[in-house]
């Protein structure tokens, strides 16, 4: 009995010695910080922490990994260079270092959620050819970013992650994934629109254009009048939400509008009988008919001929001072459609993609609710260290074996009493 009581001592004592170890050995790796304040891990490879003075940084070579918020809220910090050797970010990793002016990103893999996030003074930054995914408000509230270069790597990218980025005007793309026109992020063949800079004041639409993606215009503010082409067959859900989009013209081909959340235009020019015309009326939207008294009329043209011919059936006399005001409202309701846009929708084999024009208002305030899912790649914590859990394994046999022992020799003693 003694033996198993032995044993187990011996497994309880090793299992402490080894705690101390692994606690001791974490303890000196966080103390391990480098003359220019970087603090890493006791191989190298991972930047746990940054206690340096900021201006231009340059990561030191070696390290692969940079933990999740290491240069968050840092103001100090200018410039940042990643090595080649980095390959993984944590989240979060430069959010809120509002004078980071640019970044080079080694070859990180993927760009993690809210990476970038209100990093206001980022103009530039180079995604490198290794990256595979764009995360969650990766870069959301980057108000100085003028343009983005999207690589041919990238199989991902969230719908916010250039959100409230009001100087974004052009996001270029050329993969088996991604497409861009005009600016404006599509799906690889053109035919789904997935984002609309939020810096853009005026849109083209992809040639072969027939889907307006979920959140698409959500964050952009300065668009207020859009005309869909004739090759669209569907407007997604949340597509135009929280959009400043005031008035739309809507063609016939359009067969599917999904629900807008807090989108609510003051006028939709479409065509009666038409999807476009059940929506305004399910939604309480203005609905100026571009067909008023037909339903194959096809541009403003013909809906001015059809309003003189009612004025003629309508017997109005040209000298009646009365009727000569009437006339004026109308040819003046009519300019007023020509100036909105809202005329001539291209045919939907037409090879010209619809315009959109937009004024020059502020793009302040939060940007759209829509936010897309975070694809940001998950990994395993890296902090958890093995010999912890031979800690756990090793006390744990420890117990088990003096219990059993002491089991063992009380059943024997109760025999002998038995006896």
């Amino acid at each position: 009995m003694k033996k198993s009581t032995r044993i187990g001592w011996i497994l309880i004592t090793l299992a402490l010695v080894m705690g101390v170890w692994a606690l001791t050995s974490h303890n000196s790796q966080a103390d391990q910080t480098t003359n220019a304040g970087f603090v890493l891990s006791d191989d190298g490879s991972r930047l746990k922490s940054y206690q340096g003075s900021g201006g231009s940084v340059t990561v030191p070579s070696g390290v692969t990994t940079i933990d999740s918020g290491v240069f968050a809220n840092n103001t100090s910090i200018t410039n940042v260079s990643l090595p080649n050797s980095v390959t993984t970010l944590g989240s979060r990793v430069f959010a809120g270092a509002t004078n980071l002016r640019s970044v080079s990103l080694g070859n990180v893999t993927s760009i993690p959620a809210q990476t970038f996030q209100n990093c206001m003074s980022l103009t530039q930054v180079s995604i490198p050819s290794t990256v595979t995914s764009i995360g969650s408000q990766a870069f959301y509230g980057c108000a100085a970013l003028g343009s983005v270069s999207v690589p041919d790597s990238v199989s991902s990218i969230s719908t916010d992650a250039f959100g409230e980025c009001n100087n974004l005007t052009s996001i270029s793309a050329s993969n088996s994934f991604y497409s861009s026109y005009d600016g404006c992020l599509y799906n690889a063949s053109g035919s789904r629109l997935i984002l609309v800079p939020p810096g853009k004041s005026s849109i083209s639409f992809s040639s072969n254009m027939k889907s307006i993606g979920a959140g698409s215009f959500s964050y952009n503010k300065n668009i207020r009048t859009v005309s869909v082409p004739g090759t669209a067959d569907s407007i997604e859900a949340g597509a135009f939400t929280n959009s400043a989009v005031n008035s739309i013209t809507i063609p016939k081909s359009v067969v599917q509008i999904g629900s807008q959340g807090n989108w609510k235009p003051n006028e939709l020019y479409g065509y009666q009988n038409s999807e476009a015309a059940t929506y305004a009326s399910n939604n309480g939207i203005t609905f100026i008919a571009l067909d008023p008294g037909t339903n194959s009329s096809s541009d403003t043209d013909d809906s001015n001929s059809s309003d003189d011919s009612s004025d003629i059936s309508n017997n109005d006399d040209p000298d009646d001072p009365e009727d000569e005001s009437d006339d004026e409202s109308s040819a003046s309701g009519n300019a007023s459609k020509k100036k909105n846009g809202a005329g001539v929708l291209p045919n939907k084999g037409s090879k010209g993609g619809g315009t959109a024009g937009g004024g020059s208002s502020t793009a302040g305030g939060r940007g759209g609710s829509y936010n897309g899912k975070d694809i940001t790649p998950k990994t395993a914590d890296p902090n958890l260290d093995p010999r912890y859990a031979m800690c756990g394994v090793l006390l744990l046999l420890g117990i088990f074996v003096m219990v059993s022992g002491n089991k063992k020799k009380l059943t024997l003693v109760n025999q002998e009493k038995d006896r």
